[in-house]
């Protein structure tokens, strides 16, 4: 089987890329619902229509209707849900933005046109988005520290910090880097190779 044109391998990438597209926009919605659902749950809390032990992070018994339920909302805690939340919303967020850059990027290689400017921006795009999303992380560490200092851990659970930097991640962004450079010069030769002929 051939690796690029039509009916090769970079097809069916393609193909794959347009399903993961689909998952990663689902997941994305997803994320967007629960986090309107945790401000609603956080408005609600501080208006006094639901109990405060829903977001401090305690079991709170809930009374409702003379109905009495033993709930436990130890994840609803600020310090664990709005890291979370950020952790999913940046993840899903850059995953949809590499995946519809790649999904261009192979259909490019599925017509057979490897070497464009397009290309190239593509892969920029990647790259910055990794960069992007690993920054995320430790800003999003760094917010859920201040979240514990400031409101303190949730009952029933040990808050343990660590900085960890992703070696993989850094190393990609790197080799992205220069393939993106590689393709920025194909595209310039094949230019220059057009217009000589």
């Amino acid at each position: 089987m051939k690796a690029l044109g039509r009916g090769s391998i970079a097809s069916l990438v393609k193909i794959g890329l347009d399903i993961l597209w689909v998952l990663f926009s689902i997941a994305l919605g997803l994320v967007c619902v629960s986090a309107l659902a945790y401000g609603v749950a956080a408005i609600l809390t501080a208006t006094g229509h639901l109990p405060p032990e829903i977001l401090a992070g305690g079991n709170g018994d809930y009374k409702s209707s003379g109905v009495k339920a033993e709930l436990s909302f130890d994840g609803l805690a600020p310090q664990v849900a709005i890291p979370a939340l950020l952790s999913a919303a940046a993840a899903c967020g850059g995953a949809l933005i590499i995946t519809g850059r790649l999904k261009r990027l192979f259909a490019s290689f599925t017509s057979s046109t490897p070497f464009s400017r397009g290309n190239a921006d593509h892969l920029r795009a990647i790259w910055m988005t990794m960069a992007g999303m690993e920054l995320a992380r430790y800003a999003i560490m760094a917010l859920a520290g201040v979240l514990v200092a400031a409101l303190g851990e949730p009952p029933g659970q040990d808050f343990t910090f660590k900085l960890n930097i992703n070696m993989m991640a850094w190393g990609a962004i790197l080799v992205l880097i220069v393939l993106a450079e590689v393709f920025r010069e194909g595209a310039r030769l094949r230019e220059e190779e057009d217009l000589t002929i």
